[in-house]
């Protein structure tokens, strides 16, 4: 991205593509990562939370490591702002949007 004068300026992915979500009134936001999901105990995938309550989502924080931090700040700001659904999942695997709308990852809803 670039300021109205031209220098480049840092825009998190995650928080933009919240407000897009928002903006278009999504159903869903699907945020892939490298992981499963939102782990309890990171690194350890086995540890994957499942599901948040939308209304809880920002409670879930506490779990979040490096970049995941931000993801769960756009999910945060995404609900809030009216999307129904965010979905974090593995961007690893095949079909990885077909399978997080499906239930794979963690389900915030």
């Amino acid at each position: 991205a670039a300021s109205d004068k031209g220098e480049a300026i840092n825009v998190d992915g995650d928080r933009a593509a919240a407000m897009v979500a928002a903006a278009f009134n999504a159903d869903a936001l699907v945020i892939l990562s490298n992981v499963p999901g939102l782990l309890r105990n990171f690194p350890d995938e086995s540890s994957l939370i499942r599901e948040i309550p939308r209304t809880k989502a920002d409670d879930f924080m506490q779990f979040a490591e490096g970049r995941m931090k931000k993801k769960v700040m756009g999910a945060v700001e995404a609900i809030a702002e009216g999307v129904q659904k965010v979905i974090f999942a593995d961007g690893r695997v095949d079909s990885p949007i077909s399978k997080a709308l499906a239930g794979d990852g963690t389900q915030i809803h």
